[in-house]
């Protein structure tokens, strides 16, 4: 049985302390990981609002880079999550990998291995294991 923890609703907090509100007025690089992950889930489950499954998913599942790593039937098994939640946090990663490679005009000049490595990062953060081909 799931540890019932002090539950505080998103209403509760200041307006100025809500993901939306602070999307809205500071923009979405101003956010925390939770709070955009709040707001892609919407609502919480009993006993957690919607920051604080958010909260839980980001160190049970190790950050983003888990979350994107972590195949679509083992998220929807997650408590607070399912196959509607799911659905929408994967599509939303790959969109962020997406734009990444989309704009050539912005794309990042490699003048060194580290830049080839970061430009990598994102696509074999999802890999289970590098291979030896």
């Amino acid at each position: 049985m799931r540890e019932q923890k002090a539950a505080y609703r998103i209403t509760d907090l200041a307006q100025s302390e809500r993901p939306r509100e602070r999307l809205a007025k500071l923009g979405a690089q101003s956010l925390a990981d939770a709070e955009l992950l709040a707001i892609l889930l919407r609502v919480g489950v009993q006993g957690e609002n919607a920051i604080q499954v958010a909260q839980r998913l980001l160190t049970e599942f190790h950050g983003l880079i888990g979350l994107h790593r972590t195949p679509y039937e083992v998220m929807c098994q997650e408590h607070g999550l399912g196959p509607a939640k799911t659905a929408q946090i994967k599509p939303a990663l790959e969109i962020g990998n997406r734009m990444r490679t989309m704009s050539p005009d912005e794309r990042s000049t490699i003048h060194s291995p580290a830049d080839a490595a970061a430009l990598l990062d994102f696509d074999m953060s999802a890999l289970e294991q590098e291979c030896d081909d």
